[in-house]
């Protein structure tokens, strides 16, 4: 086989994006280190983002139905999930397309090691998780799909001194989904999905379910999608420092742009991302905003 045609089966997506990120919520590390109480809200943190992002897809058949890949794919960041993973596609006669994917870093990073320690400094500890993913997409060319994954946890060093919050855990994931065509260049997305968290601490296990409906369109050179989903979450045991079964409502709203060709570059296009997400709670500790803006270059190949 020649270089040529090995590199063929090559293709892909680099993404060069810069921003700005801000959050509240007393559980991000990238919050102050420093509680006073936990009766409240915590206090807005703002950070410079620049972060690499995009897919490799290496086909494994001439008629291109299987293909193994890696990265963020096109849909996760126009919903604003930026999970990095590696998979593999095979697309069956009938339309549905199978993708078993693996996602090493979703779960993967800091926690607190005691996020309700207050008057000193609290330290950071690694969490680290794996997660594995299937999906069925376009199932019988019917628009439908189905998409269902399982994740572990542990935290490295839990220095929580009440058992019932203890956060390491099995995460069990559903999602079913369906695409209508409004117009040969708009559409709507609508899913609902249900999340069963297994924590060690019972105050820690909890039943989400979520909604959340994606408006697509393209006109000339532009592409847009717009998100919006609810979360209903509910925790299974009494919060011992609350003395409350923590309850959650969750808002998001996300829009992806973009402009292909831009300035009149072949293959490269302009991307902007930028959204929001909202949790409110019976229990003010919670509570939380998060604001993303970003804008960057794409180079398709």
């Amino acid at each position: 086989m020649s270089f040529a045609n090995e590199s063929s089966r090559l293709s892909g997506e680099i993404i060069v994006t810069t921003g700005y990120m801000s959050t509240n919520s007393n559980l991000s590390t990238d919050g102050n280190a420093r509680l006073n109480d936990l009766n409240s809200k915590g206090s807005h943190t703002d950070d410079f983002i620049a972060a690499p992002l995009g897919s490799l897809s290496y086909r494994l058949d001439d008629n291109n139905k299987q293909r193994v890949y890696l990265g963020t794919s096109r849909d996760d960041l126009a919903v604003g999930d930026l999970a990095f993973e590696i998979g593999y596609q095979h697309d069956f006669a009938n339309g549905t397309q199978l993708d078993v994917a693996y996602l090493p870093t979703v779960l993967s990073g800091e926690v607190w090691a005691n996020p309700y320690q207050t008057g000193s400094g609290r330290q950071k500890t690694d969490i680290e998780g794996h997660a594995f993913r299937m999906k069925l997409n376009n199932i019988n060319n019917t628009g439908m799909s189905l998409d269902m994954a399982y994740a572990s946890a542990e935290v490295d060093n839990e220095q929580i001194a009440e058992r019932a919050l203890h956060r390491d855990h099995d995460t069990y994931y559903i999602k079913g989904s369906y695409q209508s065509m409004l117009s040969e260049r708009s559409g709507l997305v609508s899913s609902v999905s249900y999340t069963h968290r297994d924590a060690k601490g019972k105050a820690e296990t909890f039943d989400q379910y979520k909604t959340e409906v994606t408006y697509f369109t393209s006109v000339d050179a532009h592409k847009l999608a717009l998100t919006g989903g609810y979360a209903h979450r509910s925790y299974d045991g009494t919060n011992p420092i609350f003395n409350k079964d923590r309850s959650d409502n969750r808002y998001k709203l996300f829009l992806a742009y973009e402009y292909a060709d831009f300035a009149g570059w072949d293959n490269w296009s302009l991307v902007s991302l930028a959204g929001a997400n909202f949790n409110t709670s019976n229990i003010d500790f919670y509570e939380s905003e998060e604001y993303l803006m970003t804008v960057g270059l794409s180079y398709k190949f």
